[in-house]
């Protein structure tokens, strides 16, 4: 290696696994075994895991002490042996020495409510089995979703990591009306391509940040996982001091990536020229344009989820559905994504809104996203802001699901077929 190649500057996934590898600096490809800071995990999984440990012996955890358990995925219980299940789990959380746990009341989507909680700050590296912890980036955490590997690096602190190539994506203006940050998202998964993001982060900075909340940058990160990619980041700013300081206690510092550092692909995105964008069965990157869906007829519309069921979603969808009434022919399911912010809906009239346009707000978990509520049935067409449309990941496998951002889903409601807010006058005269 050259003297130059170990004086270039390096990118933020780098600084962080440096850190919890215990190294100065670490090289782009290599392999290093890494300590996580946090462990984010759900009570869905966690009776699996206390099996698992305990057919092979295992009955202490390393660092018990950094494992953070949310109920979100079936809340409250819907059967009786997931109600039995999350009763034994206390005992054994107790047993393994893990004490921070969120459940019904004070809980939240884990990839949101752990954020809120004050848990992860900027550097941290983050492991969780869900797909979509690539959430954590929208304060510069690195949290790249895991598997198997779960249980070993539970009981041994460590895990080994390649260290990933980022993709640099920088944002310029701002979006237009009706146009939110899951379009963004969206048209960066098109721009990119799975295959130009395989095993890469997407790293979003530049001056369009400064208008984009936490909110939209949760968003970001949270559907990088879409496109392939092993992690989101965005780069700590101001907005993200200000939002983290009156949340956590926890030390940290704004890393950023090097202006000098090795960044695989830079690509520069004028926000302005962003449309709305859906994402048609059966892939969430079978994207098209909404006017080639005019009259598609619908049956269900689903605001919620890690991806789209924040606040930002809530007031949008509001919005439009506000001193209108949901289609007769459709049911319109509202779930805010925590408890944080379905009481901020509370607090600014959103949940009324909801309610008198004929929709069902009901409490925060995963719900339909996963499938355990509401689930479609057969010939079932639905629009929404889960993650992901592949097929039986909301009920059957013959249902049809369409991802948008939450004003197209609330004016689909309306329309009783997908449309844009723009044209929901339109379709109703």
């Amino acid at each position: 290696m050259t003297v130059a190649a170990k004086a270039a500057g390096k990118t933020l996934a780098q600084k962080i696994l440096a850190r919890a590898s215990g190294r100065e600096t670490v090289e782009i490809g290599e392999v290093v075994v890494a300590s996580p800071d946090v462990f984010e995990l759900i009570d869905l999984v966690m009776p699996q895991y206390f099996r698992t440990l305990a057919q092979h012996g295992i009955t202490r955890l390393r660092f018990p002490e950094r494992c953070v358990v949310f109920a979100d995925h079936e809340v409250p219980s819907h059967t009786v042996r997931m109600a039995a299940l999350k009763k034994h789990l206390r005992q054994q959380m107790r047993d393994y020495g893990i004490t921070t746990f969120y459940a019904e009341g004070r809980h939240g989507i884990s990839h949101q409510a752990i954020v809120e909680k004050g848990h992860i700050v900027p550097g941290m590296l983050v492991l969780s089995a869900d797909t979509h912890a690539t959430t954590l980036g929208c304060v510069g955490a690195l949290s790249p979703p895991i598997n198997y590997e779960t249980i070993q690096a539970l009981a041994t602190g460590d895990i080994w990591l390649k260290v990933p190539q980022t993709i640099r994506v920088m944002l310029t203006g701002r979006l237009r009306p009706h146009v939110m940050s899951r379009d963004l998202a969206q048209h960066v998964i098109t721009s990119l391509g799975t295959r130009l993001c395989d095993y890469r982060v997407i790293e979003y900075a530049g001056p369009a940040m400064a208008d984009l909340d936490m909110d939209a940058r949760m968003t970001l990160c949270n559907v990088a996982v879409e496109a392939g990619a092993k992690a989101g980041l965005v780069e700590p700013d101001a907005l993200t001091d200000a939002y983290l300081r009156p949340r956590t206690q926890i030390p940290y510092e704004l890393l950023r990536s090097d202006e000098d550092a090795e960044f695989y692909h830079r690509v520069t995105i004028d926000l302005s020229t962003i449309e709305p964008i859906v994402a048609a069965p059966p892939r969430p990157d079978n994207l098209v344009a909404i006017s080639t869906l005019a009259g598609q007829r619908i049956n269900q519309v689903y605001i919620g989820s890690c991806a789209g069921g924040r606040l930002e979603d809530l007031r949008a969808a509001a919005e439009v559905v506000r001193n209108r009434q949901v289609h007769e022919d459709v049911i319109m399911l509202v779930v805010p994504t925590t408890q944080e912010t379905y009481a901020a809906a509370a607090r600014e009239g959103l949940l009324e809104v909801f309610a008198d346009a004929g929709a069902v707000v009901t409490s925060p978990s995963c719900g339909p996203c996963y499938g355990n509520l509401a689930p479609l049935a057969d010939g079932d067409v639905c629009i929404g802001t889960g993650t992901t449309n592949i097929p039986g990941r909301m009920g059957s496998a013959q249902a049809s699901i369409y991802l948008s951002n939450a004003a197209v889903a609330a004016a689909s409601a309306i329309a009783g077929r997908i449309c844009s807010p723009d044209s929901l006058a339109e379709v109703q005269a």
